[in-house]
């Protein structure tokens, strides 16, 4: 089954229909445009093949420019894809395009919601990693499940109140996603407090045994820049390429944290622990390591 009367909230038992539409949609997009769309897939809980959903196929696409895609904005319409430039009063930087009998008028299900976004945004990226993070995360699709199940009992005609009742969960797990995207990958970290640094709280001070600064451009949990522990070199830099290794998962606060090290090199959860715990003592925090199956726990005194 695809399609759901507009405003209502039913969920379904995951349908294997749901990806061969899903791939015969984006199919339908590249021949219309071309390559407008640097790249496009399937997105939203009908992607998560573990959890129930709405019958409604959530495609992400990304684009370089919109001018560019609204310009195939009558080629779209012929094939059944109807842009809705109202939807960037609370989607922004999107254009939303949508599919269904109700927008043809011959009817009032919805069927296809299509987001267009930049290509390597923010809004890309959260659409991806939330996807492939449940996907890879069975105690956090089934959470998710749950609250789903929860709200369209509670909220079965009203889709606004249902979507409001998932925001805060959806903006916890794409933290966690982020952090987890980058897992093995190598980043070049801008240092901003270099082995040495002092760095004055309110209620104590804190002196940088370990260089530590972000990733340029990547904002984590709390809207600034995502930070980096990185361990394994011994004297102050500006500047290093890296591989993430590890993250820590803060319970106590709005951003989690990642763990770097020099290519090859390894760290066991108890020395990232040791090695974090001038500042993580102050935390409710969990070290987890790259490629392992537990998690090592860190728990500061109180």
């Amino acid at each position: 089954m695809i399609g759901l009367k507009r405003g209502t909230v039913v969920l379904y038992e995951h349908e294997k229909e749901w990806e061969a539409e899903a791939q015969k949609t984006i199919c339908r997009l590249k021949n219309i445009s071309g390559n407008v769309f640097k790249d496009i897939q399937h997105v939203g809980s009908t992607s998560i093949p573990s959890i129930k959903a709405k019958p409604i196929i959530d495609i992400a696409a990304a684009a370089d420019s919109f001018d560019d895609v609204l310009a195939f904005e009558k080629e779209l319409e012929d094939n059944g894809f109807y842009y809705r430039p109202n939807a960037r009063s609370y989607l922004k930087n999107q254009l939303l395009f949508v599919c269904g009998s109700y927008y043809d008028g011959s009817g009032d299900l919805q069927t296809h919601f299509i987001h267009v976004v930049r290509t390597n945004s923010i809004d890309w990226l959260n659409y991806i990693n939330f996807r492939d993070y449940l996907n890879s995360t069975p105690s956090a699709a089934k959470e998710y499940e749950a609250l789903k199940i929860s709200l369209a009992l509670h909220t079965p005609e009203d889709r606004e109140k249902y979507l409001r009742g998932k925001h805060k969960f959806i903006v916890y797990t794409l933290r966690k996603a982020l952090a987890y995207s980058y897992l093995g990958k190598t980043v070049t970290v801008k240092i901003d407090r270099p082995i040495g640094y002092i760095h004055k709280k309110d209620k104590y001070t804190l002196t940088y045994p370990v260089n530590y600064g972000y990733i340029p451009g990547v904002a984590g949990g709390d809207g600034e820049e995502l930070d980096v522990y990185l361990l394994g070199v011994d004297t102050p830099v500006k500047e290093y390429a890296a591989q993430i290794i590890g993250i820590v998962h803060r319970h106590s606060d709005a951003e989690d944290k990642l763990v770097a090290a020099p290519e090859g090199m390894s760290f066991t959860a108890e020395e990232i622990t040791e090695a974090v715990k001038f500042q993580e003592q102050y935390y409710d925090s969990k070290i987890e390591i790259f490629g392992a199956t537990k998690c090592a726990m860190y728990f500061p005194d109180r």
